[in-house]
């Protein structure tokens, strides 16, 4: 088993991929990491320790240190064609096909990248397809697109997750990790949080507390909306139940995950262009490549060396909720610019439905940066490196413009000068593609700001939670709701348990933001 991460020694977190959603995002995300391991130069100086989130194989390749679930079915046809170690469950694609025709989630066609067309996410995540890595990092459940079963509810996640053998293998790919590691920071898990993959999220959280480590730190990034895979037949389902089963999906998620990890953090609003000019919503492929860059500003912090580094991933989620209150929900915005542009502008735009834009500055608690490739002001070519010149750039680019109203809350800066380093097979999409693809060969560069913070409006949506859990759920008058809480094992006794739970947290959160006068 891993040791407690030593002084020395950087120590390694572990990622978790739960779901459609998740794992589109996951492919992108390792596109990004192992594009900026290739450009390392041998024995050359580099701003990151990438081993925190990269295991080195016997023959001396670097792979993901995670490992992927999803629905048999969900994966390329070259997994479980008899060339891996093990076969997934086969069924009739003929469901997926169609989707993909009509403009599914999942379709790309690869224009922009000369790929081609690739329709799975395992499929563009960038590890060759020579080997035996989906074997390795792939875990496909069995059975539940066979029939009708929707795959869209905490019930469905209950339901396959009661089997023994599905449990247990889940559990031992998670052993598998975790004895890889020499200094075990902690665990970040990327999951289709309102599906049935959220009930699978919170027995791995059950199940790293008690078998694994209880002091390690367990971020959750929560993707929702256009993030979650279509895998539903959600035919003759009554308006009345679907706002329950929404209702009791948010609820059991806030109740399950929230209370269980360090930081619960909610992507649910990154499809629009920037500056609004289109709501329509882009392709999952698409969406799912912004979202990685979100993701991978999250244990920077952790990754950096020597002085630009925050600490460990505990310190990063110290500081992103200070005082360690009891709903561990938080939000994300976000700012992308090209490379190069003396003259280009970072707006903030929000990552979390629940937190608009117009809100960013409004009761704020907890506020944790992390900017790369970002230029100081003033001086042409210079990028921001240090925690202080972060935090210099952040006062002068918002004081001026209303920045002013900001609360004395605490902030914490993360700062690279390194930009992401894109690959020539990511997506071309407004949101993500400067004008120049420069410097890196065959791809582009791109700067950006990310913010994780903990606000007022998450606060107003823990309120609304539990107004519409108390009025749906604790007392049901509907018999199609009353059937759905039968079959979830969620009796009077549990619902009023959840209701306090929620109770508790609302409290907690209304009882004003972090900041006390004894604070530097």
């Amino acid at each position: 088993m891993a040791s407690v991460k030593g002084e020395g020694g950087a120590g390694e977190v572990v990622t978790l991929q739960l779901g459609g959603g998740a794992n589109h995002v996951g492919s992108h995300l390792w596109n990004l990491v192992l594009e900026e391991e290739a450009h390392r130069s041998p024995g050359g100086a580099t701003s990151q320790d990438l081993s925190v989130l990269l295991a080195e194989t016997k023959t001396g390749e670097r792979q993901p240190r995670t490992a992927c679930f999803d629905l048999s079915g969900t994966v390329g046809t070259s997994y479980g064609s008899g060339s891996e170690e093990s076969a997934a469950e086969t069924w009739s694609t003929d469901r997926l096909s169609v989707s993909l025709a009509e403009g599914g989630h999942g379709r790309w066609t690869g224009d922009e990248a000369g790929a081609g067309y690739r329709g799975y996410w395992d499929e563009y995540m960038n590890l060759g397809h020579q080997g035996r890595w989906r074997s390795q990092l792939i875990t496909c459940f069995p059975g539940t697109w066979h029939g009708v079963n929707a795959f869209d509810c905490y019930g469905d996640g209950i339901e396959l997750f009661s089997r023994q053998d599905v449990r247990e293998g889940a559990f031992d790919r998670v052993r598998h990790l975790v004895e890889r590691c020499d200094y075990l920071q902690g665990f970040q898990i990327l999951a289709d949080d309102l599906s049935g993959f959220g009930h699978i999220c919170s027995e791995m959280i059950l199940h790293i507390r008690d078998e694994v480590t209880q002091s390690r730190p367990l971020a959750v990034v929560g993707l929702r909306g256009p993030f979650a895979q279509d895998y539903t037949v959600q035919s003759n389902r009554s308006e009345t139940k679907q706002a329950a089963l929404d209702c009791i999906n948010r609820a059991w998620a806030t109740y399950r995950l929230s209370e269980a990890s360090d930081a619960h953090i909610v992507l649910d609003n990154c499809w629009f262009p920037p500056g609004g000019e289109s709501q329509a919503r882009t392709e999952l492929y698409e969406t799912s490549a912004l979202a990685a860059c979100l993701v991978d500003s999250l244990t920077l912090g952790c990754r950096l060396f020597d002085s630009a580094s925050l600490g460990s991933l505990r310190d990063i989620m110290t500081r992103l909720n200070p005082r360690g209150k009891k709903c561990a929900l938080a939000a994300c915005a976000y700012g992308v610019v090209k490379q190069g542009d003396p003259e280009a502008e970072v707006v903030l735009r929000s990552a979390t439905r629940v937190c608009p834009a117009s809100k960013l500055d409004k009761g704020t608690q907890s506020e944790y940066y992390v900017l790369r490739g970002l230029q100081k002001g003033g001086e042409a070519g210079g990028t921001i490196s240090t925690e202080r010149e972060a935090q210099d750039w952040f006062v002068s680019q918002w004081m001026e413009g209303g920045g002013g109203q900001m609360g004395p809350c605490p902030r914490s800066f993360a700062s690279c000068g390194t930009p992401h380093l894109v690959p020539a097979h990511y997506p071309s999409t407004k949101i993500l593609s400067p004008s120049a693809r420069a410097p890196v060969q065959g791809g582009f560069s791109l700067a950006s700001m990310v913010r994780f913070s903990k606000c007022d409006a998450l606060g107003n949506e823990l309120a609304s939670l539990c107004e519409n859990f108390k009025r749906v759920c604790v007392k049901p008058g509907s018999p199609s709701v009353f059937s759905v809480l039968e079959g979830w094992d969620l009796g009077a006794e549990d619902r009023l348990e959840m209701m306090e739970t929620l109770e508790t947290m609302r409290s907690e959160w209304a009882g004003g933001n972090f900041f006390d006068d004894d604070d530097d």
